[in-house]
């Protein structure tokens, strides 16, 4: 990883520090994702998975800040060319943060999620090498706080996985689990 590409990561860190009085929680999350277009075609139509870490920052009033790290892999996707067959493999770390408005003012119930992650993403083609790209990501979707420790979400991704084409989005349902 070069300077250039953790100097976001030092600007999110840095934009958390005024968060740092607030009340935290830390927690894992896993998810079923779906993917969609260029990811879609790319990985056959093979469903991926996501796994994760997240903190989240209680900002009173039914307003919280979920810092969360990602692992995400599909695997599966098939091609065929001169006689070659092979697969294709897309995963990929992320880094980003998620606002959570919940419709009460206590942080349980239902919610509304929007989020922005920096993204590693890795393509690699059997036969044929791989891609490299870092790039951005949105994210929306809406969930559900049953208890204390648990929530249940889905969220739509956008984003690019591949340098000249590759349209990353995808549907994701997920379980949130908090200590």
């Amino acid at each position: 990883m070069s300077v250039k590409s953790l100097l976001p990561i030092l600007c999110l860190a840095g934009g958390m520090v005024p968060l740092c009085g607030q009340q935290t929680e830390a927690g894992i999350q896993g998810s079923v994702l779906f993917p969609q277009q260029a990811l879609r075609q790319a990985t056959d139509g093979h469903v991926g998975f996501e796994l994760g870490v997240h903190a989240a920052i209680d900002l009173q009033g039914g307003n919280e800040i979920r810092p969360r790290l990602d692992y995400t892999r599909i695997d599966g996707g098939s091609f065929s060319g001169s006689s070659l067959t092979g697969t294709t493999s897309v995963q990929g770390v992320g880094l980003g943060a998620d606002y959570l408005r919940y419709l009460e003012d206590t942080r349980r119930g239902l919610y509304g999620a929007a989020g922005l992650e920096l993204f590693w993403w890795n393509t690699k083609y059997r036969f044929s090498g791989s891609d490299r790209l870092t790039t951005p990501m949105v994210m929306i979707g809406v969930g559900h706080r049953f208890n204390a420790n648990v929530a249940a979400e889905f969220d739509i991704d956008f984003g690019q996985f591949r340098s000249s084409v590759g349209t990353a989005s995808s549907i994701k349902g997920g379980i949130f689990y908090r200590f």
